[in-house]
C-alpha cells in the first residue's frame, strides 16, 4: 500500500525534519522521470502537514533572529532548519522577491526554454494560454455551431438571441453581434484562428481572494490555481503547486495548498517561506490574523541520488546535539 504521511507542528522547522525523517526511513522506493539510469529510486510518499503557527520560531543565532539578505538588499526572517543550505541559498538568491513580486518572470519569455513558468506569474497573472505555450501546443479555433447557438437555452433565457423577420441574431459584448443565418468565418473572414495569436486576459487571482473574503469571510470559493491544462501535460517541467484555498475561521485567515510533486530535500521549506508570505499578506489586507498553513502533496519526495546528502545532514545535526521532533530521533537510531 502506498505511503501516506500526516504530520502537525508548530512551526516549519519541526515540520520539515519530521517529514524528511519519516519519508526517508519509510517512504516507498519509486523511480522518477527526472532519474539517470544509474541513480537509485527515490523515497516518496503522500503527505499532509499542518502548521499551526508558520510564523514562529525563526532561525536564531546566538539568542537573535537571524536575518537573511538577498541579492536584492532586502532581509528576511526565515522559518525552517538552519541545516537546510537550499532553504537559505533560495532566499539570497531572491525566492521571496520572486515569489511576491514577479522580479524573474520576465525570463519566462528572455531565456528561450529554460524557465518555462513562474509561480508569482500563474498565481498573480493567471492565463489559460500564452504565446510561449505555442512552443508545446497549439489549437486551432473553430466557430460554433450556428444552429446550436440558436437553441442555447442559457443564452435564449439571458435574451442574447434575438429573433428577426430576416435573421436570428446571437449578441455579444461590447456591443459586437453575429447573424446566425449566415457562416461566422464569413462574417470574420477567415475559417480557423490559431489560440496561439490570442492576448488572454490576466487574473491576479490573490486580488479576487482578497474581495472575495471581504465581501463573503466564510465563502468557500476563494481560492486560486497554476495549471494549464491546455499546454502543462506537454511540458517537461510543469508546476508542482497546483492549488492556493484561504478561508476565514474565527477571524483568522487559514490557506491551504495542493502540490502534485514536491522535492522534500531541496525545495520543500523555501516554497513554504514563499507561501505564508503569500499568507501574510492576504491576512494584512484583510485586517485578520494568520492561521494554520495546511500543506498537502501528492509526491513528497527525496531523489535517490540526495539520500546520502540527508542522511549526513542528520548525522551532522545529531552530533550537534540539535533537537529532532521525537519520531525523526526514534527513526534514525532504529536504522543507524
Amino acid at each position: 500500500m502506498a505511503k501516506v504521511i500526516f504530520i502537525s507542528k508548530n512551526n516549519v522547522r519541526d515540520a520539515w525534519l519530521s517529514a524528511v525523517g519519516q519519508v526517508l526511513y519509510n517512504g516507498d522506493d519509486i523511480k522518477t522521470e527526472y532519474d539517470k539510469l544509474e541513480d537509485p529510486p527515490s523515497k516518496d510518499a503522500t503527505v499532509l502537514i499542518e502548521i499551526d503557527d508558520p510564523l514562529s520560531n525563526p532561525i536564531m543565532r546566538k539568542d537573535k533572529t537571524l536575518k537573511i539578505k538577498s541579492k536584492y538588499g532586502n532581509s528576511y526572517d526565515v522559518y525552517g532548519c538552519m541545516a537546510d543550505t537550499y532553504l537559505i541559498g533560495s532566499i539570497q538568491s531572491g525566492y521571496i522577491e520572486e515569489i511576491m513580486e514577479g522580479t524573474n518572470d520576465h525570463y519566462i519569455w528572455e531565456s528561450g526554454v529554460s524557465f518555462p513558468y513562474s509561480y508569482h506569474d500563474r498565481i498573480f497573472n493567471y492565463t489559460p494560454f500564452s504565446l510561449e505555450d505555442t512552443i508545446h501546443v497549439n489549437y486551432d479555433l473553430e466557430y460554433v455551431d450556428n444552429e446550436f447557438v440558436k437553441k442555447h437555452q442559457k443564452l435564449i433565457q439571458a435574451e442574447k438571441i434575438e429573433s428577426k423577420a430576416e435573421s436570428n441574431i446571437w449578441k455579444l459584448t461590447n456591443g459586437v453581434e453575429f447573424d446566425l443565418d449566415k457562416k461566422i468565418s464569413e462574417q470574420i473572414g477567415v475559417d480557423k484562428i490559431p489560440l496561439g495569436v490570442f492576448n488572454f486576459p490576466k487574473i491576479n487571482q490573490i486580488e479576487y481572494i482578497i474581495q472575495k473574503l471581504k465581501d463573503k469571510p466564510y465563502s468557500r470559493r476563494a481560492q486560486a490555481i497554476t495549471w494549464r491544462p491546455l499546454v502543462d501535460p506537454y511540458h517537461h517541467d510543469p508546476p508542482c503547486l497546483q492549488r492556493i484555498y484561504m478561508r476565514i475561521k474565527e477571524n483568522q485567515l487559514i490557506m491551504q495548498t495542493t502540490w502534485r510533486s514536491r522535492d522534500l530535500f531541496r525545495a520543500w521549506e523555501a516554497n513554504v517561506n514563499g507561501m505564508i508570505r503569500i499568507q501574510k499578506s492576504v491576512a494584512d489586507q484583510l485586517g485578520v490574523e494568520m492561521g494554520h498553513y495546511l500543506d498537502f502533496s501528492n509526491s513528497l519526495h527525496i531523489y535517490g541520488n540526495t539520500i546520502s546528502e540527508v542522511k549526513d545532514m542528520l548525522s551532522r545535526m545529531k552530533n550537534r546535539g540539535e533537537i529532532f521532533p521525537e519520531e525523526v530521533l526514534d527513526l534514525m537510531n532504529k536504522n543507524e
